[in-house]
């Protein structure tokens, strides 16, 4: 298969492969290629409504994917046929399809877009075509650099943290990052850096109804703070469970650092040895300042308590997440 920069050249360079396979669970690419597709394809958008079709697997059938793929397009050199969740659709006539691949026509574009491909003959086919692009994920560790290098490329920097903090929050899906990004780019009055504070205040992870706000309030022992936000969470129907989790997963961090402490070690040894970010370490830091190792403890064990109640093994207040975020900043 080629790399997805392999392809981006070819189709800037004008050179368009009759059938795209575009291959992997990064959707960033798939529309990436789509959009570029499109763009150099049509150079009005009259004739891109009269030939650009988008079909999906889940709701197409392969006749339809091959009718419109050997009609005729209007008013322009070629027809752009978009299919999503190929990997979805039910291929009953093999053969003909398989036909098509081997031949398909010259003035229609087919993109088949699949995010997992299923190991069959009719897959395999596909992923051997001259068109088969390889779209995996990008390794999480380099996440950042390919983040700060976008945010670049659009004329706003991102700072290291501001672009750490962001894949720790939203997680590492290109098309969620770029997404969270355009976001921060809109709220800039003009081309700046794009620091960590600019992603607290204006991406929407520290708004009110937010677990990551419940988490930094419960942190601070603020207790006013922590009711409402878990109030507000729950009507906006999180999960309790998911809640817990993040908030389980922060104190257990929060815990070893204090261990780390008291065996005198370092910050900056805490940050190598648990393989933090700065963000993370501040974090922590600040949370030791309200919270003992003895408490760190006891906070484990009411959120335990927490997450049992959930799961309805037991049946006491311990369900209630006021009543969690009160014995909290109550410890």
């Amino acid at each position: 298969m080629k790399s997805v920069d392999q392809v981006i050249k070819e189709i800037e360079a004008g050179k368009f492969e009759p059938i795209y396979a575009l291959i992997g669970p990064e959707k960033f690419y798939h529309d990436r290629i789509i959009h570029l597709l499109s763009e150099k394809m049509f150079q009005d958008p009259a004739s891109r409504d009269l030939n650009e079709i988008i079909l999906y697997g889940t709701e197409n059938t392969l006749a339809e994917v091959l009718s419109q793929a050997t009609s005729y397009p209007m008013l322009a050199p070629k027809k752009l046929i978009i299919v999503r969740e190929f990997e979805k659709m039910k291929i009953q006539d093999a053969e003909i399809f398989t036909k098509y691949l081997n031949k398909p026509a010259k003035f229609s574009v087919l993109i088949l877009s699949i995010a997992d491909a299923p190991r069959n003959k009719i897959f395999q086919a596909i992923s051997q075509l001259p068109g088969a692009v390889d779209c995996k994920a990008i390794p999480e560790s380099r996440m950042p650099q390919w983040l700060m290098q976008y945010s670049e490329q659009q004329g706003y920097p991102l700072t290291p943290d501001a672009a750490h903090f962001l894949i720790a929050n939203v997680g590492p899906s290109i098309l969620a990052l770029k997404n969270e990004l355009e976001k921060l780019i809109n709220f800039k009055n003009e081309p700046s850096p794009i620091t960590i504070e600019d992603v607290q205040s204006t991406s929407g992870m520290y708004r009110e109804a937010n677990v990551f706000a419940l988490q930094k309030a419960l942190s601070r022992r603020q207790l006013a703070k922590s009711i409402e936000i878990g109030h507000l969470l729950l009507e906006t129907g999180a999960d309790a469970t998911t809640i817990n989790a993040v908030l389980f997963a922060f104190f257990r961090k929060v815990l070893i650092t204090a261990a780390l402490r008291r065996q005198n070690v370092s910050p900056a040894q805490i940050k190598q040895k648990m393989h933090l970010y700065d963000f993370q370490l501040r974090d922590f830091m600040e949370t030791l300042k309200f919270f003992s190792f003895e408490q760190l403890k006891k906070v484990l064990v009411l959120l335990h308590q927490f997450d049992l109640a959930q799961k309805g093994i037991r049946t006491d207040t311990s369900k209630n997440l006021e009543v969690l975020c009160y014995k909290i900043c109550r410890t």
